[in-house]
């Protein structure tokens, strides 16, 4: 792959929503940005069209390109992905199926799994055996191989194959060569392993990440290749780079497990730019705020670092790889109204999606959005929205609106307000979940909103909170987009070890650094990048002997080859107290995994260009002067354009303040500041 220097040109970075593609590029010293709608039967239509559109049709100055996307995400969610195989060891055909005991409502009586992704008519079994120490009991037999795997292609034609044998992260002999033989006989049949995925132990965790990167090959590795297509043609000197659902940033070419790091990547950027832009604030205690067209993403930063989980979950399936810790719900702009049996409104999760879009949009969408109540209380105005480039109709947005009322003997005004007030407690309570349920107080953190849906219900979520301060960044709409352009280079390695804490453990743990660290290298120097370019993070997946679930805790070699037992015992229960406020009486302890992270650091400055707002053309901001609905009142609101506002400009409520990304909502009783970063700081004393 072409070498990831830094060299001049353009860098522009692109984010797949559900309803609108974002893009936002640094040129000529000033922050450039373009919105399109997504396409989503196929993103890259969009991504394309708007890459061309941003860049007036001439891609030749490009020489990055970063990419995050829902693309992966929703395959899974609406099981667009390939025709997948399975092979696993011989007994354990039916595990996707199986799954876990342990129930995902313990409350309903009738509780369903989720559906695996392979059925068990594609599951079949290699005759083999390692047992947990990583030795071999029973030689693998490839000829009963060769015979399953023809009979399985010639009567399901798979277009993918996930293999996952047991024990396969102690020792992996057994998977690769299940590949190469596959490999020989059906070619072009593209096959992943788990010891490449996942190396680490729980079977079905292992073998539903495998099956699920195997799942998406098809889907991501068809759209990826068609932007590396276009590229190639049209931007010949430009890399291509994706976002991953930890966090950082890899060449494209660097995706070896199918798509399945790419899962949330668009959050995740988010949750990357809302870090960096906390920083040069000053604030390091945030809970971000990303609602876009259809759904919150929600996220708790503390101490300037956002949790980085080792599993997550996607349509209830669980995702053994390192992934920002982000709550999900359905709630954003496209949310649509519903009445159900009982009568009760209700407020997403739902969407109206790109198309047909929200009522006002005139693509042919009758039921009422959360955009169609925005225009309808006169929070958004119709001819600016999108900086103008997407005109409203707000005779589509009322019409709607009003069908809907009827059957609840109100106005559209009363359903606009009531659609309002259920979607930002909806919202309430998913940062509830990342806070209040967690242990955190959310009066003691910073709401950070972003996504076009975000500055407009922000400071109402806090009002609910008890949260004071409310803090809407630069390009708002475009800030998952913005966070692309300052992530890391970045990944993580994990090997599972299982190592009780003794006398010896920083001789043990030694061996095993130092071999992820040589993967590292030998990886990042693909990149095109040299060992002293990377930082290196260490830490260990820990738990007290006996426990079923393990805590991450930071390691510092030099503290652990001088203090050895006490510092790992004392950084594990530190990590427990922090977790659970009080700490066991269980003194054994065990290492399970080790986890090594790999980051080249995005360039120092990457924030300056983005946090340096551009000085307006007059000294006095230009105020309009309106009246909106709020809270069932009509009450006098001033309308200010975001770029004409300097730092040190101070709007009371009831304020709007416009750009062509988004619109934020300064209620009565709150202020918003222009902060020197250009960021929007609402406050207030209630």
């Amino acid at each position: 792959m072409p070498q990831t220097s830094h060299r001049t040109g353009t860098k522009v970075a692109i984010e797949v929503g559900g309803t609108f593609t974002d893009l936002i590029w640094i040129a000529g010293g000033e922050v450039k940005t373009h919105k399109v709608p997504s396409t989503p039967h196929d993103a890259s239509i969009g991504v394309i069209g708007g890459l061309s559109e941003a860049l007036d049709g001439d891609l030749s100055d490009l020489r990055q390109l970063f990419h995050g996307s829902t693309v992966a995400t929703n395959a899974v969610i609406e099981r667009k992905g390939g025709r997948t195989a399975f092979v696993a060891t011989a007994g354990f055909r039916d595990i996707l199926a199986l799954q876990r005991q342990l129930r995902p409502n313990v409350y309903a009586i009738a509780c369903r799994k989720p559906e695996p992704l392979v059925p068990l008519n594609l599951c079949v079994e290699a005759v083999e055996r390692v047992d947990v120490r990583g030795e071999i009991v029973t030689p693998l037999d490839e000829a009963a191989l060769v015979a399953t795997m023809a009979e399985l292609v010639e009567r399901e034609k798979p277009d993918a194959v996930a293999i996952c044998l047991l024990h396969a992260y102690r020792q992996p002999a057994h998977e690769q060569r299940v590949r190469e033989v596959i490999a020989a006989r059906h070619p072009g049949l593209p096959v992943v392993i788990s010891s490449d995925v996942l190396p680490t132990f729980r079977e079905y965790e292992r073998a539903s990440t495998t099956a699920m990167a195997a799942y998406l090959v098809p889907l991501v590795g068809r759209y990826l290749a068609r932007l590396e297509r276009h590229l190639a043609a049209e931007a010949p000197d430009a890399n291509l780079f994706v976002m991953q659902s930890s966090g950082g940033v890899l060449p494209s070419s660097g995706l070896d497990r199918g798509g399945v790091e790419m899962l949330n990547s668009g959050p995740a950027a988010g949750v990357i730019g809302a870090t960096q832009m906390a920083a040069a604030i000053g604030d390091a205690d945030v809970i971000t705020l990303d609602i876009g067209g259809t759904s919150a993403d929600i996220c708790l930063i503390a101490k300037g670092r956002p949790d980085v989980t080792a599993e997550t979950q996607v349509a209830g399936l669980p995702v053994g790889l390192p992934s920002i810790d982000i709550a999900n719900i359905g709630a954003g702009g496209g949310s649509l109204a519903w009445v159900d049996a009982g009568g009760m409104l209700h407020v997403g999760p739902r969407s109206a999606g790109a198309r047909p879009g929200p009522a006002c949009y005139g693509h042919g969408g009758t039921v009422p959005a959360m955009t169609d109540a925005l225009v309808q209380l006169g929070w958004i105005r119709p001819h600016r929205f999108l900086g103008g480039r997407m005109p409203l109709l707000p005779e589509r947005a009322r019409d709607a609106l009003s069908d809907l009322a009827e059957s609840l003997d109100q106005g559209p005004g009363d359903l606009a307000r009531a659609m309002i007030e259920i979607g930002a407690a909806n919202v309430s309570q998913g940062v509830r979940l990342v806070s209040v349920q967690r242990g955190h107080d959310p009066k003691d953190y910073a709401l950070y909103c972003y996504g076009g849906m975000g500055p407009m219900i922000g400071a109402l979520t806090a009002r609910e909170l008890k949260i004071r301060r409310v803090v809407i960044p630069p390009y708002p709409g475009l800030f998952s987009a913005l966070g692309l352009l300052v992530a890391d280079l970045k990944r993580i390695y994990r090997e599972t070890r299982f190592l009780r804490v003794g006398d010896r453990v920083a001789e043990e743990v030694a061996d095993a650094f130092a071999g992820l660290r040589a993967q590292a290298e030998a990886e990042f120097a693909g990149f095109g990048r040299a060992p002293g370019e990377i930082d290196f993070r260490h830490e260990f997946e820990m738990r007290f002997v006996g426990q079923g679930y393990e805590l991450i805790a930071p390691v510092d070699l030099e503290e652990l080859r001088t203090l050895g037992r006490s510092y790992v015992e004392a950084q594990f229960k530190a990590a427990h107290e922090a977790r659970y406020g009080a700490l066991s009486t269980m003194d054994a302890v065990e290492i399970v995994t080790l986890r090594l992270t790999a980051s080249v650091p995005a360039a120092a400055n990457a924030m300056d260009a983005l946090t340096t707002p551009r000085r307006p053309d007059t000294d006095a901001a230009p105020i309009e002067e309106s009246a909106i609905l709020f809270e069932g009142a009509r009450v006098p609101c001033r309308f200010a354009w975001r770029a004409d506002l300097p730092p040190g400009t101070r709007i009371e409520g009831a304020a709007i303040v416009e750009e062509p990304t988004a619109t934020t909502l300064v209620p009565p009783g709150w202020t918003a500041t222009v902060d020197p970063t250009g960021a929007l700081i609402l406050t207030t004393e209630a």
